[in-house]
């Protein structure tokens, strides 16, 4: 019996990593509650500095979340992201335009209208991380305020997402940037006079 030697799809990858990344999160989680048991420091009182850099890092995590979501609305990205043609499309379609631009070859048939959109698209939702980024850093803030498994396995979830998001959305956004580059708007031409 031959085995497969064909490349992986990118969605099948996508989903390993996702697997794996859930793993390792379950794993953190269990680790956190058996070393928490064990050493006796997870539901006690936590130390003074712990309580205060907790309050601190709270505050400047929601602060952090808060300010991204005003300036994504206010710059303008939120609204080109729903007004986008994309929203129009089945998301298969949206994949497939992403995909293209992800490897900067469209296809013969392509519509360059829609690609570039994708591209504006992804590099828009590059700065969406930064909102999760916010919610870890609270979330670190409640673990030094709690000392729980609870809290530190929320905050080992979030953190491994956000990693993962953040990585994602700025390779992607790097890639839609050398897109626009490589495929620039048709100069509009004067009308005769």
């Amino acid at each position: 019996m031959e085995m497969s030697t064909a490349p992986r799809s990118p969605d099948r990858r996508r989903l390993m990593l996702v697997v794996l990344l859930s793993i390792l999160a379950v794993a953190i989680i269990v680790g956190a509650v058996v070393v928490g048991r064990d050493t006796g420091i997870v539901g006690g009182d936590p130390p003074a500095w712990a309580t205060a850099i907790g309050g601190v890092l709270q505050l400047a995590g929601l602060t952090l979340a808060i300010a991204t979501l005003v300036w994504l609305v206010r710059s303008g990205r939120f609204r080109a992201d729903r007004e986008s043609p994309l929203r129009r499309l089945h998301p298969s379609d949206t994949r497939s335009l992403q995909q293209q631009v992800r490897r900067g070859a469209p296809q013969d048939d392509a519509d360059l209208g829609l690609l570039r959109a994708a591209a504006r698209t992804m590099i828009n939702q590059s700065w969406y991380p930064l909102m999760l980024v916010g919610f870890v850093i609270s979330s670190f803030g409640q673990v030094l305020l709690k000392f729980t498994p609870l809290f530190a396995g929320l905050f080992a979830v979030l953190a491994t997402l956000a990693v993962g998001a953040v990585a994602f959305s700025f390779r992607d956004a790097r890639r839609a940037t050398a897109f626009l580059c490589a495929h620039p708007e048709p100069a509009e031409q004067d009308p005769p006079h």
